[in-house]
């Protein structure tokens, strides 16, 4: 059974309050001299942040905002395995009766509040290129969905949450745009529901490496392109400086996501520090306001699952496990691998391993300070990649820092003339 029916965020006084006593009696660690940023948030950046958040900060009227500016439903879907769940989204028809349906899919650390910039640029008529209908959920255990309390919520039943919200929304086709987890739910989407989306969008894309056993053809091609360019070796080593010295809070998140969910739930500071760590580190020199920064951590404080729900995707996406509970051995689940892909229940792994069909267009568009980023060509393997863009400029969250790039890179994708124009039947956005 599925219902739509709207929705307005209304958190609840009880929690206001406890936030704020919660704040009065904040106490702070000290820190060494001349410290930067290198051993992560400075002492008095949080200082300072606390502060406003204590003293100034209204999110009652963010909340107001958010209400008056944008329509949100609340979806009612059942999930196989995990009976009926609430799904708010953000649904924004534009007033063009052939809008192209897309579904905006958001990561950690960000939320639906990533598509509020995007929607006045797509949904608008213009002659600059197509016009959409834009739904950007919260996922299940983020923002103001409904959390997971039983294991086994992987990737595959994201994308079966959003391919359903899609479908109860009226979109029997749509197309997708997503970076960071929202690039993953996307490609898993490709994989089991192909017939209703032909045309997704990227700005996150974190492949395998042609690995001369897994993708001969793909390891045979890379080489005849050695020497890499100075950019493509940049961007290696940047994705290598991730790996090694950028992504504890990934393993933390996907191997004990409840021991470090108790700060992230009890204690704002910590909630903060830990967000607004990713937010400065991410982004290409954006000018991050106090406001926008305590709106982005606030939606996570006052979340339907609490704050520390969303890292759980992290250890669901890559525990080596099936159909639920059960917890099979390290040297099975890579047995599993070389299997016939499980469309029920994909790792991370697998995700990053597989191809798309055929049928799927893919754009990539990386942007400059992107945390994960290789040689373009090696974008390639995930499927029928027909445009591919890079940016000088920009970083992980591109709809908030560059939305008027990230829009136009989709409208370029969807347009007349576009590689991905009449990918949604009937629907041309014209």
């Amino acid at each position: 059974m599925t219902s739509v029916t709207p929705y307005s965020i209304a958190v609840p006084d009880e929690k206001l309050q406890q936030l704020r006593q919660k704040l009065e009696h904040t106490t702070f660690p000290d820190e060494l001299d001349a410290s930067g940023w290198d051993m992560g948030v400075p002492l008095h950046e949080i200082k300072r942040l606390i502060a406003v958040w204590r003293e100034q900060f209204d999110w009652r009227a963010q909340e107001l905002k958010l209400n008056e500016q944008f329509n949100q439903v609340n979806v009612r879907i059942g999930v196989d395995g995990f009976g009926e769940l609430n799904i708010h989204a953000v649904h924004h028809r534009s007033q063009n009766s052939r809008a192209i349906p897309l579904l905006f899919i958001h990561g950690w650390p960000g939320s639906f509040l990533e598509a509020t910039k995007l929607i006045p640029l797509l949904t608008k008529n213009n002659k600059d290129g197509p016009v959409f209908d834009v739904v950007a959920p919260s996922l299940p255990n983020f923002g103001f969905s409904q959390g997971i309390k039983k294991r086994g919520f992987g990737l595959a039943q994201y994308a079966e949450v959003l391919h359903k919200v899609m479908i109860a929304l009226g979109y029997e086709e749509y197309v997708i745009q997503g970076g960071d987890w929202g690039s993953m739910i996307a490609r898993t989407m490709s994989q089991c529901y192909p017939q209703y989306t032909q045309a997704i969008h990227l700005n996150f894309i974190p492949v395998l490496p042609p690995y001369p056993w897994r993708s001969p053809y793909q390891f045979l091609k890379s080489l005849l392109s050695v020497p890499f360019s100075a950019k493509d070796r940049g961007y290696i080593a940047r994705t290598l400086g991730y790996f090694t010295g950028g992504n504890a809070y990934m393993k933390q998140q996907e191997t004990r996501p409840q021991t470090l969910g108790y700060g992230l739930h009890d204690s704002p500071v910590g909630l903060l520090a830990w967000i607004y760590d990713k937010m400065h580190t991410w982004s290409d020199k954006y000018p991050w306001t106090d406001e926008e920064i305590l709106t982005w951590v606030s939606v996570y404080y006052f979340s339907t699952a609490g704050p520390m729900a969303s890292a759980r995707i992290y250890y669901e996406a890559s525990a080596p496990k099936r159909g639920g509970s059960e917890v099979v051995s390290e040297d099975r689940a890579q047995e599993d691998l070389l299997e016939k892909t499980d469309l029920n229940y994909m790792t991370l792994e697998q995700v990053l391993g597989a191809r798309a069909p055929q049928s799927v267009c893919f754009a990539v568009a990386q942007f400059r300070e992107e945390i994960i980023m290789w040689p373009m060509p090696w974008y390639r393997s995930i499927g029928n990649v027909v445009q591919e863009t890079e940016y000088d400029c920009g970083g992980h969250f591109a709809a908030w820092e560059v939305p008027e790039l990230l829009a136009s890179d989709i409208k370029r994708f969807l347009g007349k003339n576009g590689p991905a124009y009449g990918a949604v039947a009937d629907r041309d956005g014209y």
